[in-house]
């Protein structure tokens, strides 16, 4: 049974600045210090977010309230440390009130615009002219999610490269890393606003010190185009990708240093983005041979432990092997067809749901058996038909050798 706490510390009288008790009638109204220590408690953004609910109800000084119950810690702002839902629902209003409440411009290093779909970036105003800021996440994706987002975001290029404009221009610009919406890379076209705005930032870093691969040393970026974010419009799976940079260490490597065996940077498949292999270990999968990084696989078979990347499994790729991996949401199992399939012949699967999944290999393998057992009559047939003419042979034969015989003797 839980002690009781002492009556001096059961209820506190809160006392304003003169001495005299102040009537709390709503959360505004309790000390920035109280507010400050509950925000704690919440990620960052929702800090950021409680601060500017309180500060819309409020005469208190925004500023004042803001700092103390958003903190100043602000190096990385990622919307992926709310809800879903609530990110979904972010406006252009919303975003540009968060920066500005946080300082952003002066603050944060790392954007990631995790599930704010509902933003066309024009919120994204406060961050002009940045120095500090080091990387930019505009897919609007976690980190380990597809790119493709349906419906269509509405982010717009009109809206957020005038930002990115004011920030590259600047002497003493710190930006190495952009990760752009999967809408903006799906047409590439030379005409496109986003393809000049790649061929300005490339500029950009052309005027930089020069960068060389952490593994060889040889200078970056490599190739032909001499390219920081590849532009090339004939090319439509990497068009507009970051290049020769680790998305999540943002160190720079080339792509043709390797490491026992393994690419010391790679892309991933299904994410889109690089990753040098001390950040994550890539992988491939069984049907596509695709290289995904280890946390981008949508599903992983218990029992043998075979990989299957999310475009595999959702989109029901299957190439070489008829081998799938399905989640039953009866006994929440995750095997691939496979191994489900073995486990039914040896009497070891007892769900329902487990076999209606393989229920087109159980078809497939009785269609087989019987189409056997036809081969396998026809063939008994065959073979006494051929016995029948092998006797016949023989019999034949020894006409032959008695004649022989005969014609011997006669001579």
């Amino acid at each position: 049974m839980m002690e009781e706490a002492p009556p001096d510390i059961k209820r506190r009288r809160i006392s304003a600045a003169g001495g005299s008790p102040q009537r709390i009638r709503c959360l505004t109204d309790l000390p920035s210090g109280i507010l400050a220590h509950a925000a704690s408690f919440l990620t960052e953004p929702s800090r950021a977010l409680f601060a500017i609910a309180l500060d819309g109800n409020s005469a208190v000084s925004t500023n004042e309230r803001s700092s103390a119950i958003a903190g100043n810690e602000w190096s990385i702002l990622d919307f992926g440390g709310i809800e879903e839902e609530l990110a979904t629902k972010l406006n252009d209003d919303d975003i540009e009130k968060v920066l500005l409440c946080i300082d952003a411009v002066n603050k944060v290093k790392r954007l990631k615009l995790t599930n704010c779909v509902n933003i066309t970036g024009a919120g994204l105003e406060p961050l002009r002219g940045s120095l500090i800021i080091e990387q930019i996440d505009l897919s609007l994706v976690g980190e380990h999610q597809r790119p493709h987002i349906s419906p269509e975001p509405l982010i717009s290029c009109s809206h957020v490269l005038p930002i990115l404009d004011s920030i590259i221009e600047r002497e003493g610009c710190s930006l190495m890393h952009l990760q752009f919406p999967q809408v903006w890379r799906d047409e590439p076209s030379a005409e496109y606003e986003f393809h000049a705005f790649i061929l300005r930032y490339n500029q950009m870093r052309g005027n930089w010190e020069e960068i060389s691969c952490l593994e060889c040393n040889q200078n970056l970026p490599r190739g032909s185009r001499n390219e920081w974010i590849d532009g090339d419009v004939s090319d439509p799976i990497f068009f507009g990708t970051q290049r020769h940079t680790c998305y999540g260490c943002m160190k720079h490597y080339c792509y043709s240093c390797v490491t026992n065996g393994v690419r010391k940077l790679d892309g991933c498949h299904t994410c889109k983005r690089d990753y040098c292999v001390d950040c994550i270990e890539m992988h491939r999968c069984l049907p596509c041979n695709g290289k995904n990084c280890n946390d981008c696989y949508k599903d992983e078979c218990h029992n043998c432990s075979v990989k299957f990347c999310s475009d595999c499994v959702e989109g029901g790729h299957v190439a070489g092997e008829d081998k799938k991996v399905h989640f039953c949401d009866q006994c929440s199992d995750t095997c691939c067809d496979d191994c489900r399939f073995q486990k039914f012949r040896q009497g070891q699967l007892d769900c329902a749901e487990c076999i209606k999944l393989i229920a087109p290999l159980l078809v497939g393998e009785s269609l087989a058996r019987k189409q056997l057992q036809e081969e396998n009559e026809q063939l008994k047939v065959k073979n006494k038909e051929q016995q029948g003419e092998i006797k016949e042979l023989k019999r034949e034969n020894k006409e032959l050798k008695l004649d022989i015989k005969e014609l011997r003797s006669g001579t």
